[in-house]
């Protein structure tokens, strides 16, 4: 019995050795993300590091792990379109902070997964500007501007469509129309087009069906985003 307990002893550290070398960020939050990328217009192509993965709206299932290379430098392109590329953006993983106190081990698992940084933010919205166009034409600040309210507060706006109205609502509306009888136009549509705009679950899918419902009408195609 003596020597059975000596032998767990001996194989214990061995045994738990995997649980320790997992590093705490990599438990906690694993080495991947879920993006999304979105844009203005449909059919927008998108290379990572130089490699075709579709057209935008496109959600892919990203590895944080950079030891192969990867800068995540991402393109979009479209005939007739300026082609954009940056490279997407990875912050400190704040789960990792747990592992300070073995960062030769667990610590060092983390670097190398990629557990260590995360990528924020995960979704992207691209306004593609048309070729030979300005981005400082008032059109294009329109409707970046445009773009950019509505997907930051289209939770708050759903809000207000489903009571009803409120300040968010008037706000997207007289934003969109520039004028007080184009806004109080837009406010109806979007409350009688309540169930589709509540249906929307992602800001991206809220600004397509609320721009949709705008390209529906004679009267406010025109206001298009």
């Amino acid at each position: 019995m003596g020597e059975l307990r000596d032998g767990l002893r001996a194989w214990l550290p061995l045994l738990m050795a995997p649980v320790v070398l997992g590093g705490c960020a990599t438990i906690f939050t694993g080495t991947r993300d879920t993006l999304t990328f979105d844009s203005n217009v449909p059919g927008v192509r998108l290379t990572l590091d130089g490699q075709y993965r579709g057209e935008l709206p496109l959600t892919l299932d990203m590895s944080r792990n950079f030891t192969g290379g990867q800068q995540f430098v991402a393109k979009f392109e479209k005939e007739g379109y300026a082609t954009q590329e940056f490279r997407l953006n990875r912050d400190f993983n704040a789960v990792a902070i747990l592992d300070v106190t073995s960062p030769i081990t667990s610590g060092g698992i983390d670097v190398l997964t990629g557990s260590l940084l995360k990528f924020s933010p995960r979704d992207y919205h691209v306004q593609m500007l048309p070729a030979g166009g300005s981005a400082q034409s008032a059109e294009f600040r329109r409707s970046v501007d445009l773009q950019g309210f509505a997907l930051t507060n289209y939770l708050v706006i759903q809000k207000d469509i489903a009571r009803g109205g409120g300040e968010n609502l008037a706000t997207l509306a007289a934003l969109t129309a520039g004028d007080e009888t184009g806004a109080r136009l837009i406010t109806e549509a979007s409350l009688r087009s309540a169930p589709a705009l509540l249906g929307a679950s992602s800001a991206h899918a809220f600004v397509e069906r609320f721009n949709r419902m705008l390209a529906g009408s004679p009267s406010l195609a025109g206001y298009q985003l």
